[in-house]
């Protein structure tokens, strides 16, 4: 069976690990997978490299390409695909019209975030979508509660498979004394953060709270920053306004997130909306402690006070005040590790992911036969 994921670029992004992990757990024999994609990135070679066959089709219109959708007609009649796979908005959209052009194939549609991320014009074209022979798959429980609330009946076929990841126990790990290659002190308590610098982050609401953190009295820590994005320059500004040169680090973007995670204690989510993260399953995998936002599909992921901590978004201070547990409790640092560990094991792992969708494939195959 030949399965064309459609993704706009194969730079950063956790659309751009789901399709990486579908292609690296498929099974043996059933499954060819190939990936049609504007542009390149950092997750082309890695998905090359598990198996998959990436085709970059230059789209050369903003909006509405109708070249982009011919040029994709045409490699689904070449490579003689069967169902299609779309995973963001305009991936999907362009999808769905070349699919209906190559022989009506049948679409997966996949929803990584929530009505909440979607501006006006996105909602109607997906109700647009919905409303054909579309499968539409949410990445979470509470993605498809917020389309089945935005759209009503448009989104009764909307079911849920859950986001996973592959996680190596025997894959290299950073030793705290490493710490300091990325400006660390082993000794301090070190908060992690992994995503993009960009709005739906709300950094600068994390580095409210860590300014209020100094000022009160606990432990040494730092937070390193992993990622990057349009407002790294502001934050870097920030960061230096605040007065908090000594305890954030801005690392950057790195390929080698999950070989840091041991040697850190925590990682932090202050969004303001998010589907389910793959940071967050990463943290979850590494058995690391998680401060994080009560948004998208997190409260769904993890119970507050049992997997992890979880306060509202936008509020500084409740940030600050559950840090500062997991800074002054390493028990319950531990106690939360281990917690979410055993709920990623049970749901979040890339293979239950990648199975749930190949049976979803043979179901869409034999309705189709």
């Amino acid at each position: 069976m030949r399965i064309a994921h459609l993704i706009h670029g194969l730079g950063l992004g956790g659309a751009q690990q789901v399709i990486k992990f579908i292609v690296q757990e498929r099974g043996a024999e059933d499954f060819e997978h190939l990936v049609y994609s504007c542009h390149g990135g950092v997750f082309q070679e890695q998905i090359e490299e598990v198996g998959g066959k990436v085709r970059i089709l230059p789209r050369r219109i903003p909006k509405l390409d109708p070249f982009w959708v011919r040029g994709m007609a045409k490699a689904m009649v070449d490579d003689r695909v069967d169902i299609v796979h779309g995973h963001l908005f305009g991936d999907s959209l362009h999808g769905y019209l070349a699919a209906k052009r190559s022989q009506r194939l049948p679409m997966v549609l996949t929803l990584h975030n929530s009505t909440d991320a979607r501006t006006g014009l996105q909602l109607r074209g997906y109700r647009w979508l919905l409303n054909g022979d579309t499968v539409p798959v949410a990445c979470a429980e509470f993605v498809r509660t917020s389309f089945v609330d935005a759209m009503g009946s448009a989104a009764r076929n909307v079911r849920t498979i859950s986001n996973g990841i592959a996680f190596d126990e025997q894959g290299p790990r950073a030793e705290r004394s490493e710490l300091p290659e990325l400006g660390l002190r082993p000794d301090a308590v070190i908060f992690a953060t992994i995503g993009r610098l960009e709005e739906q982050k709300a950094y600068p609401v994390l580095f409210q709270a860590l300014r209020e953190l100094i000022d009160s009295s606990h432990a040494d820590f730092q937070v390193v920053m992993f990622g990057d994005g349009s407002l790294r320059r502001d934050l870097e500004q920030m960061r230096l306004d605040l007065g908090l040169e000594d305890h954030v680090q801005m690392a950057g973007f790195r390929k080698d997130i999950t070989r840091w995670l041991p040697a850190v204690d925590a990682v932090v989510f202050s969004s303001i909306f998010e589907g389910l993260p793959i940071a967050l399953l990463e943290a979850m995998a590494t058995r690391r402690a998680v401060v994080a936002t009560r948004v998208g599909g997190m409260p769904g992921a993890l119970k507050s006070d049992r997997d992890a901590l979880l306060v509202p978004s936008r509020d500084p201070r409740a940030l600050a005040e559950a840090m500062g547990r997991v800074i002054d409790q390493p028990d319950l640092r531990r106690r939360l590790g281990e917690s979410a560990r055993s709920r990623f094991e049970a749901e979040f792992t890339a293979e239950t992911m990648t199975r749930r969708y190949e049976d979803l494939y043979r179901e869409v195959m034999d309705r189709r036969h």
